[in-house]
């Protein structure tokens, strides 16, 4: 008696569904609505991205203008021989103004040419409106603290001159009303000071003398409860700002003795 075969019979494939698609063999996704939340929170991400690389770019671009703005004072600092000492209140302001107005003699001679290049004068002009706005706020525009002669060693001779490094630099901020310049020094100190130009050829060439492994640590927070959130976060920022600059100075300190061989 022949035994009869059993023959299996192969299941039957359901199409592919909407929750197979991306999957490999499965049809491709189906469009979402242009009304649909997924497509709204695509929307809000993909502008948060944008603000985010915006923001990033802006803050990079003050840092390289503020970084200009440092070795300009340490270049005029070695210009002046002065290395290692103090400079007063009067001096200080002094510089302020000379650095403010460091490029009138390149605008006035640009202006004066048969075709002057109108995209050079208005970056210049920008950038000089920008300087003196904020040296005329209350606030004032952020310079090297050059009144107090470590200060002066860390910028002309510790700061590698770039701008990673630049938070190593003791800065303070002066305003139109806090920095005096007397007409006579004005004139005594431009005589001896670097030209722009040159300034601009030493960044251009100069490398780093010291390498600065100058990194921020993380530090933890603790958030306590209460009943104004406002608070804890004010508090919270002021006591991060207090221990950022008591570990700058703890910094500098260590690259004052090792610059002096102590």
């Amino acid at each position: 008696m022949m035994q009869k075969q059993t023959v299996k019979k192969r299941k039957r494939q359901a199409p592919p569904t909407a929750a197979m698609a991306g999957k490999k063999g499965g049809p491709p996704k189906a469009l979402l609505h242009p009304n649909s939340r997924g497509v709204r929170q695509l929307e809000r991400r993909a502008r948060r991205d944008e603000r985010l690389s915006e923001r990033g770019k802006k803050q990079h671009s003050r840092e390289l203008l503020e970084a200009a703005r440092f070795f300009w004072f340490r270049e005029q600092c070695l210009a002046l021989r002065r290395s290692r000492s103090a400079f007063s209140a009067e001096e200080a302001g002094a510089l302020i103004h000379i650095y403010l107005g460091r490029n009138d003699a390149e605008l006035s001679s640009l202006r004066s040419m048969r075709a002057p290049p109108a995209g050079r004068i208005k970056k210049i002009e920008a950038l000089k409106a920008g300087e003196m706005a904020e040296f005329e706020s209350s606030k004032g525009i952020a310079v090297p603290d050059i009144s107090d002669k470590d200060h002066v060693e860390i910028l002309t001779e510790i700061w590698d001159g770039r701008a990673h490094t630049l938070r190593l630099v003791p800065r303070r901020r002066l305003s139109r009303n806090a920095a005096p310049a007397p007409a006579e020094l004005v004139r005594e100190l431009g005589a001896r000071l670097k030209p722009i130009g040159e300034i601009r050829e030493t960044a251009a060439a100069a490398a780093p003398r010291r390498v600065l492994k100058f990194q921020a640590q993380s530090r933890a927070q603790s958030v306590k409860k209460c009943a104004r959130p406002g608070e804890v976060a004010q508090r919270s920022k002021k006591r991060g700002a207090e221990q950022q600059q008591k570990r700058l100075k703890r910094e500098r300190a260590k690259l004052l003795a090792s610059s002096r061989g102590g």
